[in-house]
């Protein structure tokens, strides 16, 4: 360990002829450790300065690590949160055309039953009509032959006995209809 202050007042030198002036060696002495207490005090406060510029530069050094971890997480999550998002709309995306293509074909298929049934109701309906013009015609034919044939008097109906005849007809074609 190097020389302490009182080391430096305490030395004691011998004396010789021509020597130094002792109050001048006293005097450098004394300045000497004066000069090294200062430094010594100056060292410890610059010591302790640096123990604590030290101390936050590791609080500092921690912290950068702290928000480093911090945003590589927090990068990470909103990376995954927006892959995720994607996911979800892609599935959304999916569903909802799954559901359009259900709905088109839903209602295509109702127009191709509709379209069936309008095809059979114009059946049914020129099918009646052309039974209904057959038998007019039939009937028709009968009356003309009975017109011809002299021995048979045709009466023709009156208002209220064609009335009796369309509710009786009427009546006839529920029945069938049922």
């Amino acid at each position: 360990m190097g020389l302490t202050p009182n080391e430096i007042r305490n030395q004691e030198f011998s004396s010789s002829m021509r020597g130094y002036t002792r109050s001048e060696v006293e005097a450098f002495k004394e300045a000497a450790a004066a000069a090294l207490e200062e430094a010594k005090v100056e060292l410890l406060k610059q010591t302790e300065k640096n123990k604590g510029l030290n101390e936050k530069y590791q609080d500092l050094k921690n912290l950068e690590e702290t928000l480093k971890s911090s945003v590589i997480e927090a990068q990470k999550g909103a990376e995954q949160t927006l892959a995720n998002s994607k996911k979800e709309a892609e599935l959304i995306i999916t569903d909802a055309k799954q559901k359009r293509d259900g709905i088109i074909e839903d209602k295509h298929r109702k127009l191709a039953e509709l379209e069936t049934r309008i095809h059979e109701l114009e059946f049914t309906r020129k099918s009646f009509y052309a039974r209904l013009k057959s038998e007019i015609e039939s009937y028709l034919k009968l009356i003309s032959q009975a017109e011809s044939d002299s021995s048979v008097k045709i009466e023709y109906p009156d208002d209220l006995n064609m009335n009796r005849i369309a509710e009786h007809v009427h009546h006839d074609n529920n029945g069938q209809n049922d």
